[in-house]
């Protein structure tokens, strides 16, 4: 597989179907407020719905002005909610056009505290997927009272409209948070209404074809195909399996969706020995949007519905 931005941005989501971690238990409860020694974090599957945020540090007093995002989808959250402007330093694989000229601070699994002092934040937005851990850790026994962090565990998809809730609040504008919440919950309800009557589809979601890499159980997509009234072809307990051929011709799935972002749309031929393959019952999604766990995996579900309705109308249901 080509070393590409895509590619960076996969190993990124590889790392948060890891297990969500916690940091500290309060408000206020961190290294910055008490001195102590940051604790080990405890592995937890708790999401932002079910109360696993975590602030490290205490909140900015009206709001954070100066904000440090530690993943894409926090980015994608603060432009969302009109906030691109509070944004003083990204990672290096945040693509997205309103902060292009923003600071670097190193990567998704390896920012800099270094970098990230250097820009004076008053909130870090982090993903508790664990990869920048260490990273994390360093910057809470750094921050001497100067900054907070909101550690926002996005486990499940009603995370994503929870999250913009929790984001909303951490900036001073719980409303603006509220009404993008309501409108993301609004159209992952729209989206499973449309669910109704559609015909059963047993679909392997393609990521990545040499080597061949699936969304499992577990994963965000998974979790979208379900929603859409759909069975995912793949079983096993890995979120994210590098998959073997002949398990994939096997599961012999009605419908292939081809997210392999970083491979031309004619390398689907690698996978010419799936059925589904050969009497053309695949679809290409026109956008990695579904891999990002925020607000722009919800408003790409459009594309995933389309998808959805390529399955010929003789594909072996079950």
């Amino acid at each position: 597989m080509r070393i590409t931005r895509t590619t960076l941005a996969f190993a990124a989501l590889l790392v948060a179907a890891a297990p969500a971690v916690t940091v500290g238990s309060t408000p206020g409860a961190s290294t910055a407020s008490t001195g102590a020694a940051t604790p080990l974090l405890p592995a937890s599957s708790r999401g932002a719905a079910a109360g696993g945020a975590t602030w490290v540090g205490t909140p900015p007093a009206g709001g954070a002005r100066r904000i440090v995002t530690l993943a894409p989808s926090m980015t994608d959250y603060l432009v969302a909610l009109g906030a691109a402007g509070r944004i003083v330093g990204v990672t290096r694989v945040d693509h997205a056009p309103e902060v292009a000229g923003r600071p670097r601070v190193g990567g998704f699994l390896d920012p800099s505290p270094e970098a990230v002092l250097a820009l004076k934040p008053d909130l870090i937005l982090w993903v508790t997927d664990g990869g920048a851990l260490s990273a994390v850790r360093r910057l809470a026994e750094l921050s001497a009272g100067s900054f907070a962090i909101l550690a926002i565990p996005v486990v499940t998809v009603a995370d994503v409209p929870a999250t913009a809730r929790l984001i909303g609040e951490a900036i001073g504008d719980p409303a603006a948070g509220a009404a993008l919440a309501a409108r993301l919950q609004g159209a992952i309800d729209q989206f499973h209404a449309h669910s109704a009557g559609r015909p059963r589809q047993r679909v392997l979601f393609v990521v990545g074809r040499d080597p061949l890499v699936v969304a499992g159980p577990g994963s965000f997509p998974d979790e979208l195909l379900r929603l859409a009234g759909c069975d995912n072809a793949v079983g096993g307990g890995r979120a994210w399996p590098v998959y073997p051929l002949e398990l994939a011709v096997a599961a012999n799935p009605d419908l292939v969706i081809d997210a392999a972002f970083d491979e031309p749309a004619a390398g689907i031929a690698r996978l010419s020995a799936i059925p589904a393959v050969q009497r053309g019952a695949v679809a290409r999604l026109p956008r990695d949007d579904l891999l990002r766990a925020g607000p722009r995996m919800i408003e790409a579900l459009g594309d995933l519905e389309q998808a959805l309705a390529r399955a010929p109308a003789g594909a072996p249901s079950r």
